[in-house]
């Protein structure tokens, strides 16, 4: 694989890189490579603190040290993850996954997207079988969903954000259906008696909904919507893939309550013939060689938005006539626990 690196690098990257691993610049191409994209987190550390110092920060191996726990701002979180983009990315774009990756591989391993997707597919699959045996593994017709990336592009970090045709239409089906259930069964949630209590040094998430006394109204509307867009997914997967026609979307700027000095792209992949076009080394060049419309991708946003919303009236029309909130079937009510980083990260979501 071929490393362009050091001659488009900053000059302050190159110095933190001296300064940390000096033996780096006479290591062969690959070995550079492998120790790139797998950046022990001891050397990503320091380098980060040259990093701070050189562009002039205050405590720079302290604030170095409090950025690998999570715990700077985001602008000045922005700031460290385009510094170091050169020198974690690969390729043209300097392109990187921000999923881990088990011991012993990394992204050198899978040469397209696709290769990727099947790998991480099967890797769920074989999950969900140890955790259930009942499982039965669903065939591969693209998995990627809401899959996070970064490159460059034009010199600047780029927050991506990876997604088959099938799955964003899912999200998009989601949120209509989440709005449209607001609007005719206005509900809340609410802490209920055990939110909060520490077990075994997680946190218990107990939330209770509130719907005006239509409670189990809501809960049967809900659990019909939520089978009925899974049902749907896997029909979007078929028909995408049928197609034959591989193509991607991207949206510049996707997110309404991204922060204002950040720049993302959404990437929508047709079907799984489009992700084997895709190499990580010329990610871009890739998918915008595919490129249709945006306005075709909006037309099926359109479409499926209009087929949930349907189905949600219709199921509410169905159960005003017939629901019994009397005879209600027995459901397990399961038990979350999050770690208190997670927690503190949900909490940290919804602030402006």
């Amino acid at each position: 694989m071929e490393d362009g690196e050091v001659t488009h690098w900053q000059p302050e990257l190159r110095r933190a890189l001296i300064a940390v691993r000096p033996e780096y610049f006479g290591w062969p191409n690959d070995e550079r490579l492998r120790y790139r994209v797998k950046l022990p987190n001891e050397d990503r550390e320091a380098i980060t603190a040259a990093l701070l110092k050189s562009h002039g920060h205050r405590r720079p191996v302290a604030t170095a040290k409090l950025e690998s726990r999570g715990r700077v701002s985001l602008a000045l979180q922005n700031e460290i993850n385009e510094w170091l983009q050169p020198l974690v990315g690969i390729g043209e774009d300097t392109f990187m996954l921000n999923d881990g990756f088990p011991e012993g591989r990394s992204i050198l391993d899978f040469p397209t997207l696709l290769s990727y997707d099947q790998d991480d597919h099967c890797f769920q699959e074989n999950a969900r079988q140890r955790d259930d045996p009942k499982h039965v593994p669903r065939p591969y017709a693209g998995a990627l969903h809401s899959t996070w990336a970064r490159c460059l592009i034009d010199g600047r970090l780029c927050y991506l954000t990876l997604s088959m045709a099938a799955w964003h239409l899912y999200a998009t089906m989601q949120e209509a259906a989440a709005d449209e259930i607001q609007r005719i069964l206005p509900h809340s949630y609410v802490a209920g008696p055990d939110d909060g209590k520490v077990e075994g040094g997680l946190i218990r998430w107990d939330s209770r909904v509130q719907a005006g006394g239509q409670e189990a109204l809501l809960e049967e509307l809900q659990r019909r919507v939520w089978a009925f867009e899974a049902r749907r997914c896997d029909e979007l997967l078929v028909e995408f893939k049928d197609r034959r026609m591989p193509a991607t979307f991207l949206v510049d700027d996707p997110y309404a309550e991204g922060a204002k000095d950040e720049s993302n792209l959404l990437v929508v992949f047709s079907d799984p013939e489009a992700l084997a076009q895709v190499r990580f080394t010329s990610f871009l060049r890739d998918t915008k060689a595919l490129e249709r419309p945006r306005e075709e991708l909006k037309a099926f946003e359109d479409r499926e938005a209009q087929t949930i919303l349907r189905f949600v009236n219709e199921q509410h029309g169905e159960l005003l006539r017939t629901f019994d909130p009397q005879v209600l079937p027995l459901r397990r009510r399961r038990k979350v626990m999050m770690h208190p980083e997670a927690l503190r990260d949900l909490d940290n979501s919804g602030e402006s």
